[in-house]
């Protein structure tokens, strides 16, 4: 079933010379998964199989059975990245990653949740969302799937502010999100965030069993075609509906995992020191969190004096406390102090917003 394209671009890479050199425990099974683990985790894998089971159980009803019905979870603790092959009925979960560093039985059933909901989805669309313009769609879902298998959802409502913030970067046109980076390129809140909301939207106003039509649809139909289809109301109409409801969002701190796992500024500086106008002014945010899930692409700057949101990017090499960002200061600025704002949202669903102030000189 699986095309060309996605076992180029999914398919469980094959294990390399350090994952042969490990002595794995492939003893630890359920009725629908079965584990392999380092030996040395063997724990991690006894404490994870029933939750690994009920996950299999929960994706699976909630996809229509769009599961195979054994499914085997290889554990890898020294890969960054997960993935899955439906050739193998199997997933991949890279546990070498900051954000398991706290709390690796959660990390593992959330990573597995997402790649059993990658799995699911690309089944029940018969490929369909492995196409580029559905790309949003296929992040929003998985995330969505894996925060309603740990009861989580709250954690989604940051979503709202993420697309708020990324629509006054670029419109989010529908159309437009096939080629937009942090849709293509993520696997992250950034990346989830306009599939979610979109589909949250039309979930409220359609139900739920018309989310699923719709990912049924884009089997045989495209983007605009499966979305009149399923929800019978031209892809216009909707895409208006959820800009109107995206526009009018007005974000403020959200907390979800209690004030000590919120994001923290630690530093604010500004290269040179004094900007001029006609010319960029360089912006370093040292930002941080205790839970180690709060990464460059959910930091925005709000240059108020020019009302545009920035992007940043980290340095390199990367660090993950440290982004750059570089605010455009017009040829015609007047001499003054002028304010930005720097909105941080975490992996978690933390929201913080703080303030900073630059100064542009008096032109010579």
């Amino acid at each position: 079933m699986a095309s060309a394209l996605v076992a180029a671009c999914l398919c469980l890479p094959a294990p390399g010379p350090v994952l042969r050199a490990q002595v794995m425990d492939e003893s630890i099974v359920a009725q629908h998964v079965r584990l392999r683990i380092p030996v040395d985790r063997s724990w991690l894998g006894r404490e994870s199989i029933f939750d690994l089971e009920r996950c299999w159980d929960f994706i699976r009803r909630a996809t229509k059975g769009s599961l195979p019905s054994r499914v085997l979870v290889l554990i890898n603790m020294n890969d960054a990245t997960s993935s899955f092959d439906i050739g193998r009925s199997s997933i991949s979960i890279g546990m070498n990653h900051p954000a398991a560093a706290g709390d690796l039985k959660g990390y593992l059933l959330h990573n597995a949740a997402r790649e059993l909901a990658r799995m699911a989805l690309l089944i029940l669309s018969e490929d369909g969302v492995s196409r580029k313009e559905n790309r949003f769609l296929y992040e929003g879902m998985v995330e969505m799937l894996a925060r309603e298998f740990s009861n989580t959802t709250k954690r989604l409502s940051t979503a709202w502010a993420i697309c708020y913030y990324l629509d006054r970067i670029a419109s989010l046109d529908l159309k437009e999100l096939a080629n937009r980076p942090e849709v293509l390129d993520g696997r992250d809140l950034r990346a989830a965030a306009p599939g979610i909301t979109f589909l949250t939207f039309c979930g409220e106003r359609y139900g739920r069993d018309r989310i699923l039509k719709l990912f049924e649809t884009l089997a045989q139909r495209n983007l605009q075609d499966g979305l009149t289809a399923a929800f019978r109301q031209p892809a216009a109409s909707l895409q208006a509906e959820w800009l109107k409801q995206v526009r009018s969002y007005a974000p403020g701190d959200v907390t979800v995992a209690g004030d000590e796992g919120a994001p923290v500024l630690d530093k604010v500086s500004f290269a040179p020191e004094q900007a001029k106008a006609g010319a960029p002014l360089g912006m370093r945010v040292f930002a941080r969190d205790a839970n180690r899930d709060l990464f460059p692409s959910g930091i925005f700057v709000v240059d108020e004096a020019a009302g545009r949101v920035l992007q940043g990017f980290p340095p390199k090499p990367a660090d993950g406390s440290l982004v750059l960002f570089t605010i455009p200061i017009e040829s015609g600025r007047a001499a003054g102090r002028y304010r930005v704002r720097i909105i941080a949202v975490d992996e978690g669903g933390n929201l913080r917003a703080w303030e900073a102030h630059y100064t542009v000189g008096a032109a010579s």
